[in-house]
C-alpha cells in the first residue's frame, strides 16, 4: 500500500533532530498539487498558518502554504504538535531543505527538547498528512487527542505522569530557506539564522 512519506533516517544530537524524508514516487511534491488535501491539514491545525516564516513569500507560513513542499508542511505540522504539548520549551524551531540531486528527498531539522516527544510528533504529523492526502474518506485524526497522548507519554518517560499541563504560548514559526520554525518568539527565530535551503522556508 502506497504511503506519502518514507522517513529514511533520523539522527539526534543534544539539541536537534534531523530526518531524511522521501516524498514517495507518484505522490505530490508541492502543496499546490493538491490544495484540498493541504486545506485538510490546515483544518486539523489552523495555528500553522500564523507561524512566522522569514522567506521571500512573506512573513507567515500562510503566505506560502498553498505552494510549498510537502516536506515543509510536514515540518510546520510537527512543530505545531510539539508546541501544543506544552513540553517543547519556549521556542520550537525547524528547517527544511531539499537534498541536491533528488527533488523528492528532503532534510528536516527540528529543535529537540525530548527525543521521544520529537520523534512522536514527527511520526504523528506524517500520519495526519497521510490521511489528508491519501485517505480523506476515513475519519479525521484526533489532533487534540494525539497531542495529549504524546504529552502523557513524555511525562511518563520523565517520571512525571499526572503532572499538571503546562500552558504554552501560541505557535509562531520562523521560516527561512530551510524554514526555521519558531513557535513563541519571532525575534528569537530571526536571531538564529541557520537557514540553508533554496526554498521559501522549506
Amino acid at each position: 500500500m502506497a504511503s506519502l512519506f518514507n522517513i529514511m533516517k533520523i539522527t539526534i544530537d543534544a539539541k536537534k533532530l534531523r530526518a531524511r524524508v522521501l516524498v514517495n514516487p507518484g505522490m505530490p511534491v508541492m502543496t499546490s498539487e493538491d490544495i484540498e488535501a493541504t486545506a485538510r491539514v490546515y483544518y486539523l491545525a489552523p495555528a500553522i498558518a500564523k507561524h512566522v516564516c522569514l522567506g521571500d513569500a512573506g512573513r507567515e507560513f500562510q503566505d506560502c502554504m498553498g505552494d510549498t513542499e510537502l516536506a515543509h508542511l510536514l515540518e510546520h505540522l510537527t512543530v505545531e504538535i510539539l508546541n501544543e504539548t506544552g513540553l517543547a520549551g519556549d521556542i520550537s524551531c525547524g528547517r527544511t531543505r531539499g537534498v541536491a540531486g533528488d527533488e523528492r528527498l528532503f532534510e528536516i531539522e527540528l529543535s529537540c527538547p525530548d527525543d521521544a516527544l520529537t520523534i512522536g510528533a514527527l511520526s504523528s504529523a506524517a500520519f495526519m498528512m497521510e490521511w489528508a492526502f491519501l485517505h480523506p474518506e476515513a475519519a479525521a485524526p484526533d489532533f487534540a487527542g494525539t497531542v495529549e497522548a504524546l504529552r502523557q507519554m513524555a511525562l511518563a518517560l520523565r517520571g512525571e505522569a499526572g503532572a499538571d499541563a503546562v500552558e504554552e504560548e501560541p505557535a509562531v514559526e520562523a521560516e527561512d530557506d530551510d524554514a526555521d520554525v519558531v513557535t513563541d518568539d519571532a525575534e528569537e527565530a530571526a536571531a538564529e539564522p541557520e537557514r540553508d535551503s533554496e526554498d521559501n522556508e522549506a
